[in-house]
Order: structure tokens, then C-alpha cells, then sequence
């Protein structure tokens, strides 16, 4: 089925969907679920970014769960200037413009730093399986980064954990 076989409305609803994904994604890393992040993706799903490919449920659980693990740490992430493409009944793609605020909780329990520690683009490939949309692959465009930003790294042993 191609996308000028789905109805108005059938395309409304999986543009909707996956805008919901986009905003699901942030809401669950900010606010301590980041490892049910990988949940959103396909089985065989992918997040890559400059540094990062993590691929398949258990290396987005394992890579994810790392920042679960960073308590201290504040984000925000900001999605915006969305377009969502839909190419068929089971396949659509997603550009964004991200801004991720960042900072680790001070003495006093609160983040200060408001200045945006990396602002680029999300570039989605979305699948639906079984009638339920899911990121295919969520690639991370890094177009500026604070100067004192350093970008997340595979562990010493190449793994994403």
C-alpha cells in the first residue's frame, strides 16, 4: 500500500503517532526511564550518533540504562520544527530540530546551566509492526555543542554499555 492509497485521516494518524514517539522519547530520558526508551524501537532498531551505534533492543537497553545510571544529571529535550513524511501504511520518515539542556544537580537539589548543551537534528526512519508505530533508527545530527560538552563514548570494550 503507498502512501496515495491511505486515506487523509489514515495518514493524519501515523503522522500523529510518530510525533508522539518523538515526544515520548524525551519525556522518558528526562524524567528517569531512559531505559524504556529502547521499548519505542523496533526489535532490531538503531540509535546513532557521531560516537554511538547501538543496535537491537538489548544494546538500546544497555545504552540507555547508562543514563539512568547518571542520578545526578538534569535534561530537558526540546523537539521542534517537525515534518513527518509518510511513505506507506508501514513506513515514515521524521527530521526535527533537538536542543538538549544539561547540567548535574547542585547542592540544593537544582540544575543552573541553561545553556543548551548540544542543539542538531534527529533524523527518523519510523516502522509500524502490528498496527503500533516504532522508531526503525533514530539518528542524532550534532550541529553545535558547548565548548565543554563532551559527546557520550562506547565503553573500553566497544560496547555501548
Amino acid at each position: 500500500m503507498t502512501v496515495h492509497d491511505l486515506s487523509p485521516l489514515e495518514r493524519l494518524l501515523a503522522i500523529e503517532e510518530c510525533k508522539r514517539l518523538m515526544v515520548e522519547y524525551g519525556r522518558r530520558i528526562d524524567h528517569g526511564s531512559a531505559v524504556s526508551v529502547a521499548d519505542l524501537f523496533t526489535e532490531d532498531g538503531a540509535w546513532r550518533s557521531p560516537t554511538i551505534d547501538a543496535v537491537g533492543r538489548d544494546q538500546l537497553r544497555a545504552f540507555f540504562a547508562r543514563r539512568d545510571a547518571l542520578t545526578d544529571r538534569v535534561t530537558r529535550h526540546i523537539v521542534t520544527n517537525v515534518t513527518v513524511d509518510v511513505r506507506d501504511a508501514d513506513h515514515a520518515f521524521g527530521v526535527s530540530v533537538a536542543v538538549e539542556l544539561r547540567d548535574d544537580r547542585r547542592a540544593d537539589g537544582l540544575a543552573v546551566d541553561t545553556r543548551p548543551a548540544i542543539v542538531g537534528d534527529y533524523e527518523d526512519e519510523f516502522a509500524c509492526v502490528d498496527g503500533r508505530w516504532f522508531f526503525r533508527e533514530r539518528r542524532v545530527v550534532v550541529g553545535f555543542k558547548r565548548e565543554s560538552e563532551v559527546l557520550m563514548r562506547p565503553t573500553p570494550t566497544g560496547t555501548t554499555h
